[in-house]
């Protein structure tokens, strides 16, 4: 935390407009990848778009250019789309970047080191997985601060007519982040259905409705489906309340999984609450020593990690454990700790990795407090000779 008060301090000598009221900070802001170690954002209302492709808006269209013209198509409509709701690219706190395919990397990184200015490079992080356009060779989907003046009671949602894209606003105050969930079925169509009626009976446990839902992410396969699964998860909402999505192709026996980020419907307490990330099990469901069914930020602040892969290739273990030890310092400097984990979304490239990973994340978590997870077999991590790729949402530990 002290070197993000040094930074924060520099800032504004420098009379940047990125940052305002000192709610927003960034942690190691690097000029090769475009992205902060991790970033910290303190009692705002957040916006969670949807997935993003370099769509031409008017048109529909995603023309056949590079890697890197499609990044900055992405973040044109990104920003295009964030201005919809009082915020910009300049706010940006966390991206999650999708690519068609590893060696595009790396171009991808570059332009966004152009397109966005050194201080406010939000937390980033890559995964490679088949797209909903198969011509599209980039997507992301963003969260970003709106440093917004009025106090919002409910989610709201805002969907561009003529590219389908939408953006949904978090209230400040406390937020459920669902774990993924899954039903097996034949069809990836019929198993998600059935997976957000269970997803449902979740939130009804947690005192929370559909309208409250922030953002869906479903890991799916195959890609090629994803059409029917956008349009049957837009059909069981009215449609001015339908959230944001995002696709990813996993490699998995189950054809889908789901999982929520949730606005809870409290009003948050005059005092700050002692304990500031809670973990539920809804009823009928196990709870797991390694993952929760369900964590609750109990106040509005939230650190967003970059993807952390292992600082360099060896055996399951050594590549494991590098990543949770970093994952530990990069918490401790932002002021949580490995007992206020709030989301983690784990995607490995071998399914051989999983015995191991299972067995050393009781060695970092807390059995009675891990985060709310989900953890997804893609074709790369973005990173050559990784097959590991952490990403994390913390709570401060006070």
């Amino acid at each position: 935390m002290k070197y993000l008060t040094k930074l924060l301090i520099a800032v504004f000598s420098l009379g940047m407009t990125g940052l305002t009221q000192a709610e927003v900070s960034y942690y190691k802001p690097s000029s090769k990848t475009g992205a902060s170690l991790c970033v910290v954002v303190k009692d705002d209302v957040l916006a969670h778009t949807s997935q993003i492709l370099p769509l031409n808006i008017k048109g529909g269209m995603i023309n056949a250019t590079g890697a890197g013209d499609q990044t900055a198509l992405v973040l044109k409509n990104l920003d295009y789309l964030l201005k919809k709701v009082d915020c910009s690219l300049n706010k940006l706190v966390k991206l999650n970047i999708y690519v068609a395919r590893e060696e595009l990397v790396a171009e991808v990184q570059q332009r966004l080191t152009q397109e966005l200015e050194l201080i406010a490079q939000p937390a980033c992080t890559y995964v490679v997985t088949k797209l909903p356009d198969p011509k599209a060779l980039v997507a992301m989907d963003a969260v970003a601060a709106t440093e917004s003046s009025s106090k919002l009671t409910e989610t709201k949602v805002f969907n561009d007519a003529p590219s389908g894209f939408r953006v949904a606003l978090l209230p400040a105050g406390r937020t459920a982040y669902i774990s993924g969930q899954a039903v097996k079925a034949d069809t990836v169509s019929e198993a998600a259905i059935l997976t957000m009626k269970e997803l449902f009976q979740t939130l009804e446990y947690l005192g929370a409705k559909p309208k409250n839902i922030v953002h869906i992410k479903a890991f799916m396969t195959p890609m090629s489906q994803a059409n029917e699964v956008n349009e049957m998860i837009d059909g069981i909402f009215p449609e001015e309340r339908r959230p944001p999505v995002t696709l990813v192709e996993w490699f998995s026996s189950l054809p889908i999984e789901i999982e929520m980020i949730v606005a809870m419907p409290e009003e948050t307490p005059a005092s700050r609450p002692a304990e500031t990330v809670t973990y539920k099990t809804p009823t009928g469901m196990k709870a797991s020593p390694v993952y929760s069914r369900v964590a609750i930020a109990e106040v509005s602040d939230r650190i967003y990690v970059s993807g952390i892969t292992s600082k360099e290739p060896g055996d399951y273990s050594t590549r494991i454990h590098s990543v949770f030890n970093q994952l530990k310092t990069i918490v401790g400097e932002a002021g949580s700790d490995m007992q206020h984990l709030a989301k983690a979304t784990y995607y490995v490239s071998e399914d051989g990795i999983s015995g191991d990973f299972g067995k050393i994340r009781t060695e970092y978590y807390n059995p009675k407090r891990p985060p709310a997870a989900s953890k997804a077999t893609v074709k790369s991590v973005g990173v050559p000779n990784r097959i590991l790729v952490l990403d994390m949402i913390a709570i401060p530990a006070k």
